[in-house]
């Protein structure tokens, strides 16, 4: 599929892209391995300086403690007492952490040694016996410096550093050695708890002569590794502290880097493949969408009917062609313009949206009458609305004529037709004589189609009437009862001729009053009453109700009959519509009774419905506003 999508061009720039991120990837890890490398480096520096400060005070401050006691000798030209030593020695020492012991030795021989316990081997030793440290030792009366040195064998036992200071008398005269004998273990103690501490690994040796000693602490590895080396000199001594990191560089935060850059790289890679995709789709989606929209614009223009499609701002989009026709606009001109600028009156989609009969305007501004079909188009992204405009003009002459046609001809046929009636009426009623029976029999027929022909005239000049707006409604307030008991008393000879027994619910409030017309509501009884009794089964019954719900009254008409089959239900209000409209039907009707109680009760201000019973039959009801006023005396 990619190879489809993807032209050469395009696999050569995701060719380079992957390169350079990957370079820029490796980049990125050797610069933080450099960085994390200094940031490692100064601190293993600045932990170094730290303990090589240490070791400097920690020692310093105990020889300084000498220094004074030479200083004190001097300004005593050499004479001080056993007394004045043996006060003072003891403060030097508790003064110290680090002194093992302080020794005097005027003409190189120890004569007092502090403290004596312990060190009491090292009383009365004289400089010059000992073949190991004479040298060094003539060789620091010679320069006159003080010398630190060690790790030495001391005569008491042991191994210790020695700090030597050669007194001079003011008058440049030899008076002896200050030695003091150093607890260098307490100070190795507490540079590698410093050194933990800081994270970092050190090791200490010194210098003999040209070259450097085994460790004095720490590992002698140190000074082979890549350690970082810090020379310090104390009282002559010349020392070299290593110091490396307690944990080795770790290169694990390199790979993690590396793997985030890739990650990244991937991401972008993924991007950038994603939009090639997206254009590469979005080129066949253009050519499918003209595709889409010439098939669109050729259905439409085949359309017999006006299309407007208006987007979600209630602005013209497109029109057909039937629509050009239809308005008389150019495509060209109408695009763009607001929807009502097509209406003779102003009015919003909301209330477009059940269907109308409006007039549209044409260009020229000729009103066009149209029934209006609404729909909405269900899109998230971008809506709209779809106008559906049928020309009606020639619809509406049509039904003129024919409304015409069927008035002139009932309003024909009723004035024979009453003429008839009266004439077999008088024959009937014995104004020629008595008749036989077979040839009563042919007049019983006669009167009875002469009578349905009448209602059948009837209904269509009520029909023809409500159409036309013509028939007047005298509307005033009517006790439900007495109607109730009034459409009664009027179809009861009708249910007796059944065989139907027909009852009215007998707790019906009297006080309940409605608005209508007298003589049309009775006429909506007769329908319905009729139409039950019609389907009822012999013997069954047919019940009138009425009940309050909120402020109208719902009058109910009830029958134990088959019921009204659910497909033609939505047709059982129209006009001529029959549940059984084929020519054996057994039941008769003309199919105009329920379409006239409909009309009526709408002039009333009401309505009318159905409903089938749960355990079979039919309930026609029809609901009328409440009134406070009482019925007219």
């Amino acid at each position: 599929m990619a190879t489809t999508l993807f032209s050469r061009r395009q696999w050569l720039l995701l060719t380079l892209l992957l390169l350079l991120f990957t370079l820029c990837t490796e980049y990125l890890v050797f610069q933080d391995r450099q960085r994390q490398q200094q940031v490692q480096l100064r601190h293993v520096a600045a932990a170094a300086a730290e303990l090589r400060a240490l070791l400097e005070t920690e020692v310093n401050s105990s020889l300084y403690l000498s220094q004074g006691l030479v200083a004190y000798i001097q300004a005593s030209h050499g004479q001080v007492r056993d007394e004045e030593f043996a006060f003072l020695l003891p403060n030097l020492v508790a003064q110290a952490r680090h002194i093992r012991n302080i020794g005097l030795a005027p003409g190189n021989r120890i004569s007092m040694i502090y403290p004596l316990l312990g060190n009491e081997k090292a009383l009365g030793l004289y400089y010059p016996d000992l073949p190991e440290q004479w040298p060094d030792i003539a060789a620091l009366i010679q320069q006159r410096k003080p010398l630190l040195v060690g790790p030495v064998q001391l005569a008491q036992g042991g191994v210790g550093f020695i700090h030597r200071i050669p007194v001079f008398l003011p008058d440049e005269r030899y008076w002896g050695i200050v030695s003091t004998v150093l607890e260098i273990e307490s100070v190795w103690v507490l540079l590698r708890q410093q050194a933990e501490a800081a994270g970092v690994k050190v090791a200490l040796r010194r210098l003999a002569g040209q070259r450097w000693t085994e460790a004095l602490v720490g590992e002698p590895e140190l000074f082979l590794q890549d350690a970082m080396l810090f020379d310090l000199t104390i009282s002559g001594a010349k020392w070299q502290l290593a110091a490396v990191s307690a944990e080795p560089f770790s290169f694990a935060s390199g790979w993690s880097l590396r793997l985030l850059g890739w990650l990244i790289s991937l991401l972008l890679l993924s991007l950038v493949t994603a939009i090639f995709i997206a254009n590469s789709r979005l080129a066949v989606t253009a050519r499918a969408r003209e595709q889409s929209e010439a098939y669109a614009s050729t259905v439409l223009d085949n359309v017999a009917d006006a299309i407007v499609v208006l987007d979600r701002f209630g602005r013209i989009e497109k029109i057909n062609k039937a629509a050009q026709s239809l308005l008389g606009y150019q495509a060209y001109a109408i695009t763009g313009q607001p929807y009502t600028q097509l209406f003779a009156n102003s009015c919003t989609l909301d209330e477009l949206a059940g269907g109308a009969e409006l007039d549209v305007l044409q260009q020229n501004g000729q009103p066009v009458l149209v029934e209006l079909m609404l729909s909405h188009i269900r899109d998230a992204k971008q809506g709209g609305t779809v106008l559906l405009l049928r020309d009606i003009r020639e619809r509406k002459r049509v039904e003129r004529l024919k409304n015409e046609f069927v008035s002139t001809v009932s309003h024909e046929l009723r004035t024979p037709l009453t003429a008839i009636r009266g004439a077999l009426g008088l024959v009937a009623g014995g104004a020629v004589g008595v008749i036989p029976q077979p040839q009563q029999q042919l007049l019983d027929i006669a009167r009875q189609n002469c009578e349905q022909l009448s209602m059948l005239i009837n209904d269509i000049l009520d029909i023809e009437k409500l159409s036309a707006g013509k028939m007047l409604l005298q509307l005033q307030p009517l006790g439900v009862k007495s109607l109730l008991l009034e459409a009664k008393n009027r179809n009861l000879p009708l249910a007796q001729q059944k065989g139907i027994t027909l009852t009215v619910q007998p707790d019906v409030d009297p006080e309940l009053t409605v608005r209508a017309d007298d003589s049309r509501l009775q006429q909506v009884f007769a329908n319905l009453l009729a139409n039950a009794i019609r389907f009822s089964p012999p013997q069954g019954e047919v019940q009138l109700q009425a009940l309050q719900l909120d402020n109208k009254v719902r009058i109910q008409v009830l029958d134990q009959g088959p019921g009204v089959p659910a497909d033609f239900i939505p047709r059982l209000f129209q006009k001529f519509s029959q549940a059984d409209s084929s020519d054996s039907r057994q039941l008769g009707g003309t199919g105009l009774g329920l379409a006239i109680c409909k009309e009526l009760l709408e002039r009333m201000g009401g309505d009318i419905g159905y409903q089938r019973l749960p355990h079979g039959g039919a309930c026609f009801y029809f609901d009328l506003a409440l009134t406070e006023s009482g019925p007219d005396a």
